[in-house]
């Protein structure tokens, strides 16, 4: 009997103890944001809508008074817009009615800007190095005319410096024979003089 009382302790705590033991925690699920490709909601352009959807069909109707039956009531005459045909989907396919195809073409629309804008932009630069060459060139010119002006210049004025010394060479020669033939009258003169005064003796 008391090894059974023993037995029924020993099942009833290891019961009690596996009772106690925590559940394994369930991880959540994670919640994952589908990222659309393309921007929703764009708006299809008026003139390319007949590729998705085909236009309604819609009449005007020009009617005289109208009883409503049953109501006691008259409406005036009028116009009446009736839809004859509702708008269907276009099942045509089309090339360029692709969403994807709209959005690549787009996408080249932009990088044809993109790339026009670059060669606008070196042409305008290429255009700017020109003419600041062009500017460069037209006063080297002018520095290389003026150079050469002075060159010109320089080479009359030693000319001329050339000259002048020719000519003042030959005026100190004529100056110095002027001088001995002065010199030479002067003494002829002593002379004749001189002669003169021993023949009064």
């Amino acid at each position: 009997m008391k090894q059974n009382m023993i037995a029924l302790l020993a099942g009833l705590s290891a019961a009690a103890l596996v009772g106690c033991q925590s559940k394994p925690e369930t991880p959540e699920p994670k919640e994952y944001t589908s990222v659309p490709l393309y921007m929703a909601g764009q708006e299809i352009p008026g003139d390319s809508q007949e590729k998705y959807l085909t236009n309604a069909s819609v009449k005007m109707y020009s009617v005289g008074r109208l009883v409503d039956p049953g109501s006691g009531t008259m409406r005036e005459a009028g116009t009446v817009y009736r839809i004859e045909t509702a708008p269907k989907w276009n099942l045509i396919p089309q090339h360029d009615a692709n969403p994807e195809s709209f959005a690549r073409r787009k996408l080249q629309e932009q990088y044809a800007d993109s790339m026009l804008g670059q060669m606008n932009r070196s042409l305008s630069e290429t255009r700017e190095v020109k003419h600041g060459l062009d500017t460069v060139q037209r006063n080297m010119s002018e520095i290389d005319r003026r150079h050469q002006a002075l060159a010109e210049e320089n080479l009359l004025l030693k000319k001329e410096l050339k000259k002048q010394n020719e000519n003042t060479v030959s005026l100190l020669n004529g100056i110095k024979k002027m001088q001995k033939y002065i010199e030479l009258l002067e003494q002829r003169l002593n002379d004749r003089n001189t002669m003169n005064f021993g023949g009064q003796k």
